[in-house]
């Protein structure tokens, strides 16, 4: 009976346990990132009256029970959207781990709660102020922002755990530009949309073959070989013949051109010999012819057409009406001129960024000087300093592809603001290396579509604060800057444990270690610790909360249960407390 007695009474204690843990439940099923325990009993020491024989089962007497321990239910808590990017949880499995300020800065601890905030000294930190860990990013190595080494081989970073702080993140320097690149398209056709007059050119290499010469309605004139017509500057009595000459071999009796230039020297030298006083004068596309003499100088203009003695006449009809427009009586101190030549043209508008972080246009400048040639000059707009290695010539096969041989140019910029020398790459192949890749339609290409420049850009910034946090799946910080540059500036470590219900709860939904959390060699090590998506870790869901994994009916449901436990326990005391008595009477 006294066996009995105290049976039932520890019956009691347990019981009240059990109640406290599901009271304990109840009471957080609204705490972020909570997850609730289970009591688990267990069966004390029986007497043995009668040992077990052939023949004979075993005779034991229960010393009741014992709560032998209270499980950690890990499943995961409802995922709760929030409105503050630094709200975390964990899809799947892991613990965020937090720096032990007790400890001696290498002790951690662990948690599902995710309701992180930034302090006032830049640290990441939960609502108690305990610091969250991670890695740091490192300036980047091509002096644009920031970036976080890592294994190539896990993808685990390789700098050092330690508290994720972002005071140092506050800003990033000015980038200065090394390159721009741009994929564009230089029309090819006989009609363009897009021209500009043509210019004399001192350097030989850069003159303009008549052959990509275009009227002012944007129309190719279209010169061919042979191509000619004549001028007189005396009314008629002497005819000079000019004849288009792309092979070097001109009619008996013609003066060969192949660049405004050549016909310009042409004009000049036969204006001197007939002894004329005259000016040959080219601006906006236009040859001008200005009387700096006393009498009328009577220009006329036809097509070999129309002598008969000369040998191979060749009209270009588009050729003769740009210079026909020269026939006219000039008076002394007058000037005439021709309809005005234009050029297919193409300006890739761009920018780049000195040292100090100041913004300047640039523009390159595309001119077709022969078929399947353009020439290109890379200026600054605003004149706000000076370029050198600035122009050449490019290429392009017979179907619009850039010649492999294509080298994309590096200009030299000296700059009016004081700032340092920038040499900026000029990327024509639109490749990360700026060179042909085997494709030859990466960049720049000459097809008969109208000019147009589809994509462009550059690698430097200005200066910019930091705007925004925001997190991906990784668990990695991207902090938004000013300049509209984004970097990665930390990453949050991620802890997961062969046994996580082997953590020791030290209150406020924090864990910390114990050695039946996993291995000694894990634990010594910091094994346990890695990121997220990787090893069996789950992922980060930014503006997100875990919720409490507490299920209010099934805690009733087990409230009930040990309620009713602990009344039938009592009714074991009370039924030996009678027995006691009656036993006691028996003396009487």
């Amino acid at each position: 009976m006294i066996r009995a007695l105290y049976t039932s009474s520890n019956a009691l204690f347990d019981q009240q346990m059990g109640v406290d843990s599901i009271a304990n439940n109840i009471a957080n099923i609204n705490t972020i990132g909570f997850k609730k325990t289970r009591p688990v009993f267990s069966s004390l020491l029986y007497q043995t009256q009668k040992i077990g024989m052939a023949g004979q089962d075993p005779m034991q007497i229960g010393l009741g029970s014992r709560l032998q321990s209270t499980d950690t239910i890990l499943t995961e808590g409802m995922i709760l959207q929030s409105d503050k990017d630094t709200d975390l949880a964990i899809e799947g499995n892991g613990f965020f781990t937090l720096l032990d300020p007790n400890g001696n800065g290498s002790n951690f601890l662990f948690t599902r709660a995710g309701d992180f905030s930034v302090d006032a000294d830049g640290n990441l930190v939960n609502p108690e102020g305990y610091k969250v860990v991670g890695w740091l990013a490192q300036p980047s190595q091509q002096g644009t922002g920031y970036f976080i080494p890592k294994d190539p081989t896990t993808g685990i970073p390789t700098g050092q755990i330690q508290p994720i702080n972002f005071k140092s993140y506050e800003n990033v320097a000015a980038v200065t530009s090394t390159y721009i690149r741009f994929k564009a398209n230089l029309n090819s056709s006989s009609t363009v949309k897009e021209y500009a007059p043509l210019r004399t050119n001192s350097d030989q290499n850069m003159r303009v073959n008549f052959n990509s010469v275009y009227n002012s309605n944007g129309e190719l004139l279209n010169v061919e070989d042979g191509d000619n017509f004549q001028i007189s500057f005396n009314g008629g009595n002497t005819w000079h013949t000019y004849e288009y000459d792309n092979n070097g071999s001109v009619t008996q009796g013609a003066e060969g051109f192949k660049t405004i230039d050549d016909l310009i020297q042409d004009i000049e030298n036969d204006i001197k010999n007939d002894n004329i006083n005259a000016n040959v004068i080219f601006q906006d596309g236009q040859l001008i012819i200005k009387n700096t003499g006393s009498d009328t100088l009577k220009i006329r203009v036809r097509p070999t057409t129309e002598d008969s003695n000369f040998p191979h006449p060749q009209e270009n009809k588009k050729l003769t009406t740009v210079f026909e427009n020269l026939t006219q009586n000039v008076d002394p101190g007058q000037e005439n001129s021709t309809q005005q030549m234009e050029v297919a043209t193409h300006v890739v508008h761009s920018f780049f960024y000195d040292a100090t972080g100041e913004k300047h246009d640039i523009d390159v400048t595309f001119i077709r000087i022969d078929q399947n040639k353009w020439s290109y000059e890379v200026t600054l707009p605003n004149n706000d300093g000076t370029i050198t290695n600035n122009t050449g010539i490019i290429n392009f096969d017979n179907n619009g592809g850039l010649d492999p041989n294509t080298q994309s140019p590096t200009v030299n910029i000296t700059l009016n603001n004081g700032a340092p020398s920038v040499r900026l790459l000029v990327n024509f192949w639109n490749t990360d290396d700026a060179k042909y890749d085997g494709n030859q339609f990466t960049g720049l290409t000459q097809f008969a579509l109208d000019s147009d420049t589809s994509f462009q850009t550059q690698d430097g910034s200005p200066p910019g604060l930091l705007q925004k946090l925001y997190v991906d799946r990784t668990g990695t910080f991207y902090g938004a800057y000013s300049n509209g540059k984004s970097y990665p500036i930390a990453q949050i470590a991620i802890s997961k444990f062969m046994n996580p219900q082997g953590l020791e709860r030290v209150g406020k939904t924090l864990f910390k270690i114990t050695p039946n959390a996993d291995s000694q060699a894990v634990l010594s090590s910091n094994g346990f610790i890695g990121i997220a998506s990787e090893g069996g870790r789950g992922i980060i869901l930014s503006k997100h909360l875990e919720s409490s994994n507490v299920n209010l009916g099934d805690e009733f449901v087990n409230l009930i249960v040990y309620q009713r436990g602990f009344e039938a326990s009592s009714k074991g005391v009370t039924t030996a407390n009678q027995m006691l008595i009656t036993a006691i009477n028996l003396k009487r």
